[in-house]
């Protein structure tokens, strides 16, 4: 008796076995009719059995059906979980037949359910849920890769560059800076954004030659985006390689000869190295060869004024130049002592400055009335230089002491500072 229990309890327990393994085989069943409800109850039984939870074959069926209800429903939850059990199925038998069959579609699926939810939080401006999908992704990505399953997920340039762009926006510099510069060593030439921000990585790195190095890529890959010109002009300022920057803005001229603004931009840039200023804006020391580039700033804004004497700005810029000369030459001259303000080198100094004010005046009058023609219309930088131009006009007048002009100048300061 006791041979025929012990039988009958392997004969159950097989039957148990048989039992829950039909309920895998049900379940794929049920998966291949779309019944996916089925298909996930049938599976949930067989994954609580404890004879059955071992299988890779139980596991694999549970990545397929959660795959098939994350890429129905777009829900990257699901597919995550889709992921898990592939990997679960992989981890008990790597080298499983079925695998290579039954995983190749499915996976790539997981990956696009999971990487389009990256774009769609991106698109959400959800920085931080996007970057964990993207690179989600990458994972789901790297793990297909591995596993010589029939296939491969090629490199995915542009989702490279968005996860780097996602981390930057979610202040992430680190992941933003390790996919950003993936995409650019891919060449990625999608979005000039890409090199934008990875310049301004490298330039907070202080790594002075990657920066340029991404410039110059980003310049050759989009010849015509004028902010890599730009940026290039920059790093030589910051870096303080003026040669380099004078340079470069007068090929520009020469590439230029009749483009007003490109002139103007010229002069402005060349009175911006003659004239430098720190962080806080303060007045930085003069460059050795200021007296040559303020020259050449003068000829520049003569010319601009030349091919449009009506400029306003061209007017304001070059009636500046004159006067923050002046000013330097001013303050020099109130440094000195009382028994020094009756000498020669007094002298000499009033009359700079009363020169350099007479030559800026006619500058700040055109200027004045070209941005009082335009005033309805005004830019908030138009705005800004005008307002500049009128405190200059007033402190010319108030010198000369023409009361009139002062008072005029005022309502129009008045008026200007209530619009």
């Amino acid at each position: 008796m006791k041979k025929l229990l012990v039988s009958l309890l392997f004969c159950t327990a097989g039957v148990s076995v048989m039992a829950q393994r039909a309920k895998v085989s049900s379940a794929d069943e049920n998966l291949k009719k779309q019944d996916l409800e089925k298909a996930k109850a049938d599976i949930d039984a067989a994954l609580q059995n404890d004879k059955t939870k071992g299988d890779a074959k139980t596991w694999l069926v549970d990545g397929k059906i959660l795959e098939a209800m994350g890429t129905k429903q777009k829900n990257p939850a699901l597919a995550d979980e889709a992921f898990s059990a592939f990997k679960k199925a992989l981890e008990i038998d790597p080298k499983m037949k079925e695998a290579v069959l039954e995983m190749n579609q499915p996976l790539f699926n997981v990956y696009a359910t999971i990487a389009n939810a990256g774009y769609a939080n991106l698109n959400e401006q959800k920085w931080d849920s996007s970057l964990i999908h993207f690179k989600k992704a990458f994972e789901v990505a790297d793990f297909y890769n591995s596993k010589n399953l029939g296939g491969s997920i090629p490199t995915d340039t542009a989702l490279t560059f968005y996860v780097g762009y996602a981390a930057n926006m979610a202040g992430k510099k680190d992941d933003a800076f390790t996919y950003l510069k993936k995409a650019s060593d891919l060449q990625f030439k999608g979005e000039p954004a890409l090199y934008v921000i990875l310049g301004q990585l490298y330039e907070e790195k202080g790594d002075q030659a990657n920066w340029l190095k991404t410039i110059e890529q980003a310049k050759v890959l989009f010849p015509k985006d004028k902010r890599f010109n730009d940026m290039e002009m920059a790093f030589y300022s910051k870096t303080g390689k003026t040669n380099e920057l004078l340079g470069m803005l007068e090929k520009k001229i020469a590439e230029n000869p009749n483009d007003e603004a490109a002139v103007l931009d010229y002069a402005i840039r060349v009175d911006n190295l003659a004239n430098p200023r720190d962080d806080k804006g303060n007045d930085a020391p003069k460059p050795a060869n200021y007296e040559e580039l303020m020259g050449k700033a003068e000829g520049a804004y003569k010319k601009a004024i030349e091919m449009n004497p009506a400029d306003a700005t061209a007017n304001f810029q070059l009636g500046a130049l004159y006067f923050n000369r002046a000013v330097v030459f001013n303050k020099e001259l109130n440094g000195l002592d009382s028994k020094q303000q009756t000498s020669a080198k007094a002298k000499e100094l009033q009359g700079k400055v009363e020169g350099l004010m007479n030559q800026a005046l006619p500058f700040f009058e055109k200027a004045d009335a070209g941005f009082t023609a335009k005033a309805s219309s005004l830019e908030a930088s138009d705005k800004q230089t005008y307002e500049s131009c009128l405190y200059a006009l007033q402190k010319i007048y108030a010198i000369k002491n023409n009361n009139a002009k002062v008072e005029e100048v005022k309502k129009k300061l008045d008026g200007l500072g209530q619009k």
